[in-house]
């Protein structure tokens, strides 16, 4: 049976909250260059409703991760922020500096993709577990801090914690690893957890353990998850909305099971053709060429030149997102999408 995670009430610790929608309104993100600015976001939005899971899909250099640590405002030293970036009716954005650290160590948590570099190799797991328990909450005393490390390693089923906490990250699997690192999230009982990749470094046995934790505490806990990740398959059964990228803008957005079950762009139908799992028994397709780089994108769309559909107006026009389904805010960024609603019109 899993533990309850009741841990020892101290001054100021809330032992639920109500977690915020969050949400990316227009948000762009430029670096600084010797060479010229360089802009990664393109007017990116998208909602996450509270207690739900939103996974942001892509290749590399897609903009999935920066668009996912920008709800952290975790960005590239001198990184240029437009747009609004809300956790409830605030904007991260705009948060000052001590605004911000509370922002990070009480409500929002993040899990990256390799665990092995995100724990100190010097420190015991049970000391990082502590000190991540009380930078969120300095009113715990060490053996407060230290039971509830114990009980969030039994949330998240590290067995055997008491005797786990004088481990040092060498000494454990990297399943292990990154369970603690979602206990260190969890201590802090945040309302938001942000993953980048978090399955990456894994096998795929291991995978599918952290994916179903990760709906245990989505389910349990009523956490809110935005999910970065390549690969459809990992969120299929985990992610209530799908938000598929593309050099730095969303091409497709909607609920999950409608996007992968009746995709409108092009570039989803080959992210899902290169799906493993999608594609269980079928011959299995890549997608031909390469990504625009950034500081080069067409003046059309940026996906065209990979595009079997692309026309002479795909080239020189770049599509904006449009519903195709407006009770469930099914949304794509396609020219042909547009054309076909168009026509559908004329006839009605």
């Amino acid at each position: 049976m899993a533990s309850t995670l009741t841990p020892t009430p101290s001054p100021g610790r809330v032992a639920h909250r109500v977690p915020p929608a969050v949400s990316l309104e227009d948000v762009t993100v430029t670096l600084p260059r010797a060479s010229g600015d360089l802009q990664i976001l393109h007017g990116v939005s998208f909602k996450v409703p509270a207690g739900s899971v939103v996974a942001l899909a892509g290749e590399s250099g897609s903009g999935k991760s920066t668009a996912a640590l920008s709800l952290m405002r975790l960005l590239p030293w001198g990184a240029e922020v437009g747009g609004r970036i809300m956790a409830g009716d605030r904007d991260v954005a705009a948060m000052s500096k001590e605004e911000l650290r509370l922002f990070r160590s009480k409500e929002a948590r993040i899990i990256l993709q390799d665990p092995w570099s995100s724990l100190h190799p010097m420190k015991s797991v049970g000391s990082q577990l502590i000190e991540s328990a009380r930078a969120s909450d300095p009113a715990l005393s060490k053996a407060q801090a230290r039971e509830l490390a114990v009980e969030t390693m039994k949330r998240v089923h590290i067995p055997d914690p008491k005797s786990r906490l004088k481990a040092y990250p060498h000494e454990m699997s990297g399943g292990q690893l990154q369970r603690v690192l979602i206990a260190m999230a969890l201590v802090a009982r945040p309302t938001l957890l942000v993953c980048d990749e978090p399955t990456t470094a894994l096998d795929v046995s291991t995978q599918a353990q952290i994916l179903e934790l990760l709906r245990e505490l989505n389910r349990e806990m009523g956490l809110t998850i935005v999910i970065a990740t390549h690969d459809l398959d990992v969120i299929a059964g985990l992610a209530d909305r799908l938000v598929v990228m593309y050099a730095g803008r969303v091409v497709e957005e909607g609920p999950t099971a409608q996007v992968m079950a009746n995709p409108q762009h092009p570039y989803t139908w080959a992210l899902l053709a290169t799906a493993p799992k999608h594609n269980r028994g079928e011959r299995m397709l890549t997608i031909e060429g390469r990504p625009p780089a950034l500081d080069a994108l067409p003046p059309g769309c940026s996906f065209a030149e990979r595009c079997e559909f692309t026309t002479a107006r795909c080239l020189e026009t770049r599509p904006e997102l449009v519903l195709v389904d407006e009770p469930s805010r099914h949304r794509t960024a396609c020219l042909r999408v547009q054309a076909d609603q168009s026509v559908s019109e004329e006839v009605r």
